[in-house]
């Protein structure tokens, strides 16, 4: 009996590691060392984008041609284009990247997803961080400008430095509303000026605003995002999909912090 019983346990012992680990843990502090291709893929996207905090989740490992179920990633703190984004977060269901012995080496791929939820935060003081901090244009350029955003919209004040003769400095204020264009860029939209006591060709202020379009450009982001709404509040906006993305029940998590 007692032979039976290791055999037994024995037996039950290799079916569970044969089982896939639905509850395993992976935490990253700095750096990340490589525990399975996930981790890789992790590791991916922590490399070129500096998220301050990143959180991964899966229903189950990949498949050898690079095949995730269900796939949920929250970033808080990353880059694009320059610009911080204080929240990125997407859910991606039956979503194909190229082969997992590729991510070690940095190559990684998303080729599609069948469906794809996103949610992405910015703040006004993120993106004034970046337009402050900059000058838009070579010989006519954009400086100093500053934005404000608030329910009814935007509010932008900047300098805007015309050569002529001479070069000319104009003080203009903007309001203006977002729209998303290709469902990855910001752009502003029905924009009105006004400018210090400067009578100013409509086709210069076009230049202008030209200049600093797109605000934001999300193709910078190597996933299929399709964004369809803008949502004006105090002090930040929100794009996201139709449906926003569900935040996961369980599952294989990665947690990432930069420090």
């Amino acid at each position: 009996m007692k032979t039976l019983h290791r055999m037994c346990l024995f037996c039950l012992g290799v079916l569970l590691c044969a089982l896939p680990a639905s509850g395993a843990n992976f935490e990253f502090r700095g750096s990340i060392e490589a525990q399975d291709n996930t981790s890789g893929l992790l590791a991916y996207y922590v490399d070129k984008f500096s998220p301050e905090e990143l959180f991964l989740s899966i229903d189950d490992y990949p498949d050898d041609a690079g095949r995730f179920r269900d796939l949920y990633m929250d970033l808080t703190g990353v880059l694009i284009g320059g610009v911080r984004l204080d929240k990125l977060t997407f859910r991606m269901y039956d979503v194909d990247f190229n082969a997992p012995s590729e991510w070690a080496t940095g190559n990684v791929e998303c080729k599609n997803a069948l469906h794809i939820y996103a949610y992405c935060l910015l703040k006004e003081e993120d993106i004034n961080r970046k337009l402050t901090s900059e000058t838009f244009g070579k010989d006519d350029h954009w400086q100093n400008i500053f934005m404000k955003i608030s329910p009814s919209g935007l509010f932008a004040r900047g300098i805007y430095a015309v050569r002529v003769l001479f070069t000319l400095n104009i003080a203009i204020e903007i309001e203006s509303g977002l729209k998303i264009v290709n469902h990855k860029e910001l752009w502003l939209d029905n924009y009105k000026f006004r400018v210090n006591a400067v009578d100013v060709p409509d086709y210069l202020t076009s230049k202008a605003i030209r200049q600093i379009q797109p605000l934001l450009d999300l193709g910078r982001f190597p996933l299929p995002l399709k964004l369809h709404s803008v949502e004006f509040q105090r002090g930040q906006a929100v794009f996201s999909t139709r449906i926003p993305p569900p935040h996961p029940q369980g599952g294989i998590t990665y947690h990432y912090r930069a420090r």
